[in-house]
C-alpha cells in the first residue's frame, strides 16, 4: 500500500467512526427521553417567537391608533382656535400653545 492508499483509509476510518459516533449519540438521546425534551424545547421556542411578534404587532397598532388620534387632536385644536379668533377673541385671550418636550439629542427619532 503506498502513501495515498493509506491516507485514504484513515481518513475513511475517521469519517466512519465520526458517524458511528453520532449514530451513537443520538441512540442515546432517542432511548433517554433527550431528544423529546429538545423537540419539546423547540416548540416552546418557537411559540414565544410567535407570541413576541404578535406582541411587536399589537404594539404597533397601538402606535398608529395614538398617532391618528394625536394629529386628529391637534387638527380639532386647529380649528378651534381658529373659529375662536375668527369670532373676535384675540391672541391675549386664548391660552397660549402648550409647550411641548423635546426628544434628547441622541435620540433617532
Amino acid at each position: 500500500m503506498d502513501g495515498t492508499q493509506q491516507f485514504v483509509l484513515a481518513m475513511v476510518s475517521i469519517g466512519g467512526g465520526m458517524v458511528a459516533l453520532e449514530l451513537i449519540k443520538g441512540l442515546v438521546k432517542f432511548f433517554t427521553g433527550a431528544a423529546g425534551r429538545e423537540r419539546a424545547r423547540n416548540v416552546t421556542l418557537k411559540e414565544q417567537r410567535n407570541e413576541a411578534w404578535a406582541d411587536a404587532e399589537r404594539e404597533r397598532d397601538r402606535a398608529d391608533r395614538e398617532a391618528h388620534n394625536r394629529r386628529i387632536t391637534e387638527e380639532y385644536a386647529s380649528q378651534l382656535r381658529r373659529d375662536c379668533t375668527e369670532h373676535g377673541m384675540t391672541d391675549q385671550e386664548l391660552r397660549p400653545w402648550p409647550v411641548l418636550k423635546k426628544p434628547p439629542p441622541d435620540s433617532t427619532t
